[in-house]
């Protein structure tokens, strides 16, 4: 019985968190951290320098 419950929490978790990242995509958000100096959506917003 309790493995039934611990994997319907489980599985409410993963539900929320994939409904969280599909409702944040479409609304333009992104889980990109910005930190990639060779990515396109984060270049024009960060200033790097000159090489």
């Amino acid at each position: 019985m309790s493995t039934v419950v611990i994997c319907a929490l489980l599985l409410v978790a993963v539900f929320f968190a994939v409904r969280k990242l599909y409702h944040d995509r479409k609304a333009g958000k992104t889980c990109c951290g910005g930190d990639c100096p060779g990515c396109s959506r984060c270049a024009p917003t960060k200033k790097f320098p000159e090489r």
